[in-house]
């Protein structure tokens, strides 16, 4: 018997492929959670985001060139006063987000790794894992997108 995952794992990737190839982008970096599927391009500094739960999803395409900024937020629950003393900061956790800012201000982009609704809890912490990691990476890009305007300028 097969694994269905596995299969849809393939046909995600395979997807995945097929975009990179219509994009021209070669991807040195992807990561599958929850319904969608980001690769990276680090030569172009693109980041293609695809919503895997839609057989007709177009993908959304992240120039890091544009990024000014990327950031991981969370978001927590309310928080009675003495709950801290029983359970830790984590178990309010509702949201986990890599936030681009771009240079221009009037756009934005949210890329959510972890929502309490949809995850199972059990996931919480390689996802925030995850996200700080990709957070890092996409930073770096954009930190050397940066310093190369400055010596282009000089």
């Amino acid at each position: 018997m097969k694994n269905v995952n596995t299969e849809v794992s393939r046909t995600k990737y395979l997807r995945v492929s097929e975009l990179g190839s219509r994009y021209n982008l070669s991807f040195s970096s992807q990561l599958a959670f929850g319904n969608r599927i980001i690769a990276l391009d680090g030569i172009k500094k693109c980041l293609l985001v695809l919503e895997t739960n839609k057989e007709s999803s177009e993908p959304y395409i992240i120039d890091l060139n544009k990024v000014s900024a990327v950031t991981v937020r969370k978001t927590y629950g309310s928080i009675n006063r003495g709950e801290l003393k029983t359970q830790g900061i984590e178990e309010f956790l509702k949201r986990i987000e890599l936030q681009f800012q771009f240079i221009d201000a009037t756009q934005s982009f949210v890329l959510p790794f972890y929502d309490r609704e949809k995850d199972n809890k059990k996931d919480r912490m390689n996802l925030a894992r995850n996200a700080k990691n990709w957070q890092m990476i996409l930073s770096k890009l954009v930190e050397l997108k940066i310093e190369e305007t400055k010596i282009k300028h000089n």
